[in-house]
């Protein structure tokens, strides 16, 4: 205990700026769902102080609570004292985990998870198809993505390919313009194949030349997430010295959550940040490449904007997205989906519970397209509206823009479509 107090002490200085002023209540998903003070961002700071103010030794106790948290985000985006409780949740608990360490069969499956993405990318083929089959009905059972259907494909073969088994390396554009780096992440390499793909696509017809790493070394945040800091560290190490490789001035990603990890959390642990600008695909296509398209479908659309998107282009990203679309719709549920990534597999039932509260307002709606920049909410979403059997796509908007730049189908047969 004293070890853990003196640790604690360390990050003293981010949590003293906390003045209890409840303003994180009106923002935590969480607390609005259970009216619990634990939930909050100001209820785990206070457990943080208890420990090193020798008030409570449960550890135990104090990592659950901490641990219940979707880390989304928005207490720190909306907090008048400008507190780092992102920093603040994963450096402590860090510290509590050197005390109270996760459990063997965790620290394994971690291991080969998050260390081996050679051997975890051998396996991408059976969360793709798990994926597939999880967003179908099957009789009367709803099936929950990703997990699902690995059976049936070992019974096939293992045949279907990994994002960076297929694009990894240099995808030279015919007419050069510039060169990027583009991080599909774990995602993107294991299920959502398709947006790699037409992003690499759509980027080589733009005259961009596209680097995609060989191996895919996730971004860190789920072991950081369940207090393994060092494994975040390490991995992040692998993804900066490959950025150093090239001679670019943008790292391209496809999830807000990988570009906040790369971007930010880096550096909040003490790394160098190759000094490159980290940017989500959509914004590059705005600000960048200055490509912009209206009215490319008819069909009822909607917005999931995701929590840890680059706030510094909310706005310029909603305009973008909402011009896709002549029949666009705002969602008066702006909440977050629930998924936060281990968030979800460790409490279910209480992810799904946001996304089928957005699944509601999209059925009775009766959108026809939830557009979203984000793998994990994607799934979230997805896995919402099937509980609902809401008749609805989620879509990311590449996925439209490629069709008009790249297919050459014209706005009007996109339409029809």
């Amino acid at each position: 205990m004293k070890k853990l107090v003196e640790d604690l002490r360390q990050i003293e200085e981010l949590i003293i700026r906390c003045m209890k002023c409840g303003t994180c209540q009106a923002h935590c998903p969480l607390y609005q769902k259970d009216f619990f003070e634990g939930a909050v961002a100001r209820g785990k700071i206070s457990l943080l102080e208890s420990i090193y103010d020798g008030k409570i030794d449960d550890i135990e106790n104090t990592l659950k609570y901490i641990d219940y948290c979707i880390l989304c985000g928005r207490c720190e985006t909306n907090c008048p004292s400008g507190v780092k409780t992102v920093e603040i949740f994963l450096k402590g608990k860090a510290i509590l985990r050197e005390i109270k360490d996760l459990p063997v069969y965790q620290k394994i499956l971690l291991k080969i998870l998050l260390g081996k993405p050679e051997l975890l990318s051998r396996f991408a083929p059976l969360f793709h198809m798990g994926f597939k089959l999880g967003t179908k009905k099957v009789k009367d059972d709803i099936y929950k993505p990703i997990f699902k259907g690995i059976g049936e494909r070992f019974t096939k073969g293992i045949k279907k390919r990994f994002f960076t088994g297929e694009y990894g390396g240099e995808n030279r554009a015919e007419n050069e313009k510039m060169k990027v780096i583009f991080y599909p992440g774990c995602a993107i390499n294991m299920i959502y194949f398709e947006w790699g793909e037409k992003i690499v696509k759509l980027l080589n017809k733009l005259g961009v030349t596209v680097i995609v790493p060989e191996v895919n070394y996730c971004c860190g945040i789920p072991a950081a997430t369940m207090g393994k800091q060092d494994m975040m560290k390490e991995l992040l190490e692998k993804n900066y010295e490959y950025f150093e490789k090239y001679n670019t001035d943008y790292v391209i990603t496809a999830c807000p959550t990988c570009n906040h990890s790369l971007a930010d959390l880096g550096e909040s642990i003490g790394l160098k940040v190759p000094d490159k600008k980290f940017m989500d695909i959509l914004i590059f296509l705005d600000k960048v490449l200055d490509i912009r398209l209206s009215d490319i479908t008819d069909k009822k659309a909607s917005l999931h904007i995701p929590c840890h998107y680059d706030k510094d282009f909310l706005d310029d990203m909603r305009v973008y997205v909402s011009n896709i679309s002549s029949n666009f719709v705002v969602l008066e549920n702006q909440n977050c989906c629930g998924f936060g990534g281990t968030f979800n597999l460790k409490n279910y039932n209480k992810s799904l519970a946001f996304s089928v509260d957005k699944a509601k307002e999209v059925k009775n709606r009766d959108i026809e397209i939830m557009f979203t920049p984000c793998p994990g909410c994607a799934i979230n979403l997805m896995d919402g509206l099937i509980h609902l059997d809401a008749n609805c796509k989620v879509l990311h908007p590449v996925e439209v823009i490629y069709r008009v730049v790249v297919e050459d189908v014209s706005e009007d047969q996109a339409k029809k479509n």
